[in-house]
């Protein structure tokens, strides 16, 4: 008995079910993007700046350079009562 060797049918079958389903995500991805839209009613202002934070980049890398440059020279000083503060919240 071969468990590997799906008959041609099963192929076909599996084939089709397999298409489907990468075409249902295609289309969940396209409905998720609309429902954020309408669910959050976002217009105007809201809109613009949300597009704005989009083109803010993730990783800030000249604050990061910054950290590491002053943890190197020991130059880092940790805020203390902002830590705390923080924590509080």
């Amino acid at each position: 008995m071969d468990i590997n060797n799906i008959n041609p049918i099963n192929q076909n079958l599996l084939k089709s079910i397999k298409e489907a389903n990468a075409k249902k995500t295609t289309e969940n991805k396209d409905l998720q993007v609309q429902n954020k839209e309408s669910v959050y009613g976002i217009t105007g202002e809201s809109r613009k700046y949300i597009e704005l934070s989009n083109k803010i980049p993730e990783i800030r890398y000249d604050l990061v350079e910054k950290l590491k440059e002053e943890i190197k020279n020991g130059t880092y000083q940790i805020n203390v009562d902002r830590i705390v503060n923080k924590m509080l919240e």
